[in-house]
């Protein structure tokens, strides 16, 4: 045995569990005992699966973003199960997307199947969603986020509020709540916020895809939309105009954007009943409906969700005196015509929409001397109100009595005339693309508090970066608008 220590001891695998002792010496192995030992070892390594799983695209280490995108793929794979954070592995495909994300670790993981069911090595990523008001590398904040204001969060006496501006961004004849997948099934609609929002338009394209013309740009993807307002088209000398179907003719009346002291194309959100501190976030996915495109002489809607004044009116009167009107009111050259939409905000809790985009919330009543959510939508959520301003211009004021007269929505069913005013089918859609994250912040920092949060102030030292326009594509004025 004394020589066998003296030998150089080559290794040979033999199975998984036996290791056998061979002579290197150049004796023969009868020459010297075979010594056969028995470990406990791990499998033997594989040859490289057709079932690994290879990620093509995963979010970075760090991110700012509210979702992740994974794209895999295996060459043998018939199916694939994936899982997040740890919950149990459901199937899944490529590309896989998930939203939104709150802010702090996560861990993705995804494996592969054949057709028989067996199944290759899990893949792992892990990465951190970021808070918005954190670092990330040398970015000390997410870039949409500015830390100087001109306009400082203040107590107004307000139940709470938080104003953002938005340009326009386009304009087209789609709907993607009322006509989903339909390219121009719908009357004329002007476009703002998500740069991307038309016919094809998702909860999930919205909140992963496109920039915004909104203050904090991809911070707030969110889409609104509401009817292009129409003045009729007159020559230099006062003569109506044809379009190319030989119908009288109509221009775009353009909201006021871009000067923050000017700009009137204002989305607000606030508080709407008394219990600021039972107020929650609308959810993400969350659409809305306000006011009816049916609206007409002998169906006016009430002036307490959406309405029409002249600015003068305001400037003439404090706000309680002002008397609004159904319809578009007759205002001067110079003057502002003014549209107001309030969205209803008390939530069902269950539902994000509804077949008429408007059954699964509704407006808070008073009781007990506060304004509360009726039991049927007992949820108070932060309130969406558009406000909208177009100025009464020459290029777009009646040639005789240089006012806003026979100005109409593309919505109108009826012909506006002296005596029936337009605009009575006024109404707006949105679809919800807010960082919850910035939502969730508005409504601390600002609505809980009862200030006054101008310009996009979220009350912490950070403010929402400025509007920008969209590619501002107005196509054709067909049929009124109507298309």
């Amino acid at each position: 045995m004394s020589f066998l220590r003296n030998k150089t001891v080559k290794v040979v695998l033999l199975s998984a569990s036996t290791i056998v002792l061979f002579n290197c010496g150049g004796g023969s192995e009868s020459e010297f005992p075979v010594e056969e030992v028995v470990i406990a070892q791990a499998p033997p390594t594989p040859p490289a699966s057709a079932l690994n799983i290879n990620l093509s695209k995963m979010p970075p280490s760090e991110s700012y973003d509210a979702y992740a995108e994974f794209e895999f793929n295996a060459d043998d794979a018939a199916s694939y199960l994936c899982s997040m954070n740890g919950d149990a592995f459901i199937a899944c495909d490529s590309p896989m997307i998930y939203m939104p994300l709150a802010v702090g670790e996560h861990t993705f993981a995804v494996k592969a199947a054949d057709a028989t069911g067996a199944q290759g090595d899990e893949n792992v990523y892990t990465w951190n969603t970021v808070s918005v008001t954190e670092s990330i590398g040398n970015q000390p904040h997410h870039p949409e986020l500015l830390t100087e204001s001109d306009y400082p969060a203040v107590s107004e006496g307000w139940l709470g509020i938080f104003r953002v501006k938005c340009d326009f961004s386009h304009s087209s004849y789609n709907d993607p709540i009322v006509y989903p997948g339909a390219e121009g099934a719908a009357h004329l609609h002007r476009f703002y916020g998500n740069t991307l929002v038309d016919h094809n338009t998702t909860d999930e394209s919205l909140f992963t895809s496109g920039e915004g013309t909104c203050q904090g740009n991809v911070l707030n993807r969110s889409g609104y939309w509401a009817p292009a307002l129409l003045a009729p088209s007159y020559d230099n000398l006062g003569e109506r105009l044809l379009d190319t179907n030989g119908d009288p003719a109509w221009v775009a009346v353009s909201g006021i954007t871009g000067d923050p002291d000017e700009s009137h194309e204002l989305f607000y959100y606030s508080a709407a009943t008394t219990d600021l501190a039972a107020i929650e976030p609308i959810p993400l996915g969350m659409r809305i409906i306000v006011g009816s495109g049916m609206g007409q002489p002998g169906q006016e809607q009430d002036t307490s969700i959406v309405r029409w004044h002249c600015n003068s009116w305001r400037a003439a009167n404090d706000d309680d005196e002002v008397q609004y009107t159904t319809g578009i009111p007759s205002c001067d050259e110079g003057d502002i015509v003014r549209a107001d939409l309030l969205f209803p905000n008390c939530w069902d809790g269950v539902n994000l929409d509804s077949d008429n985009h408007q059954s699964h919330l509704a407006y808070p009543i008073k009781g007990g001397g506060q304004i509360v959510c009726p039991d049927t939508h007992p949820i108070s959520l932060v309130r969406l109100s558009y406000h909208f301003g177009y100025a009464v211009t020459g290029g777009v004021s009646h040639p005789d009595t240089q006012k806003s007269d026979n100005w109409k929505l593309a919505s109108d069913i009826y012909e506006a005339t002296d005596t029936n005013s337009g605009g009575m089918s006024l109404h707006a859609d949105w679809m919800n693309g807010w960082q919850p994250e910035l939502m969730q912040m508005l409504l601390d920092n600002c609505i809980k508090q009862g200030l006054d949060c101008h310009d996009g102030n979220l009350a912490n030292g950070f403010r929402l970066s400025d509007t920008r326009p969209g590619t501002q594509e107005e196509p054709e004025i067909i049929n009124g608008g109507r298309g």
